[in-house]
Order: structure tokens, then sequence, then C-alpha cells
């Protein structure tokens, strides 16, 4: 109910800005089947998630067995998977809209899901900035919190470490 009721009028609301200022028309595509979109959606989602993969799903489910199951079938098989795009430029738009959005957790999460697909620290540090462009003092402070527990945790981060503020 609340990705039809928040997460969907975001949607529409973001779509009608993007097609005013974006040229072209979008293309209704099927890509696949339920198990096409299973399989996709594991393997991204293990990428993303990398050794938390495995406790990502079992605690999903606990919240709701479905949820576990359109996560992975609808989010990560049917939508983040598609052509068009790469893993990692969609992990650098899950950074900006989940620091825009004030999701410390995700943003954790999917920080070091940009490092794992392939993004550098600056193009996450930038993803991350372009987020919080006109965000009040408490997200940006929720944004550097997340910042600082990646950095304390991969030590592909740790070793890049820098002084740049967020």
């Amino acid at each position: 109910m609340l990705t039809l009721h928040a997460g969907f009028p975001a949607a529409l609301e973001a779509l009608r800005v993007l097609n005013e200022a974006w040229p072209g028309r979008a293309r209704a595509r099927r890509e696949g089947s339920v198990a096409d979109w299973r399989s996709r959606g594991g393997r991204l989602c293990r990428q993303v998630y990398g050794p938390a993969f495995a406790r990502l799903v079992p605690a999903v489910r606990a919240l709701h067995p479905d949820l576990a199951v359109w996560m992975i079938e609808h989010g990560y098989g049917r939508v983040l998977s598609r052509r068009g795009m790469s893993a990692r430029d969609r992990e650098l738009v899950a950074v900006a809209t989940l620091a825009a959005l004030g999701w410390e957790r995700q943003l954790v999460s999917h920080l070091l899901g940009a490092l794992r697909a392939g993004g550098t620290e600056r193009q996450i540090a930038v993803a991350l900035r372009a987020g919080l462009v006109g965000a009040e003092d408490e997200r940006r402070a929720s944004a550097r919190s997340a910042w600082r527990r990646v950095a304390a945790a991969d030590p592909r981060w740790r070793a890049r470490r820098t002084s740049r503020r967020v």
C-alpha cells in the first residue's frame, strides 16, 4: 500500500516534471518473464548488497513474505535491471534520491551498492551532493552520518578516505 500511496504519487509527479524537460517519449516494454525477473533481480540485488544480501532477504521477508518477493522480482528484476542504464548509474540515482528523502539506513546500503556497481568515490559524492541541493540541515546531517558509516565499514572506501564535506 505504501508503494501505491506514497511512492506511486511521487513517481507520477517526478515523471510530469521529467517529461517537460526531457526530449523523446517513453516506450512500453516487456522484458522477460517472472522467472527472468527473479533471476536478474537476484543477481543485481546480490551485486548491490554484497555480503549483506544473505541477511537482507530474510530480514525483508520477516517484515512481510510478499515484500521480499516483490523486492527481488519487481524492484530489482523488472525495474532496476532493465536495459538502458547501467547498475552503477541506477545506484547513483538511488544515492541522490535517498539523500534527498533522508532515508539514512537505505542510503548507507546504496552508497555501498554504488561502490560495488563500479562507482568511484567522486561519482558517489557528486550524486550525494546532488540529492542534497536545497536540503534542510537534518537531511544533510543524515547524509554525513551515512557517508561516515560507509567509510568506517568498507575497506575500499577507508583506503580513499578524504576530508571532503558532503
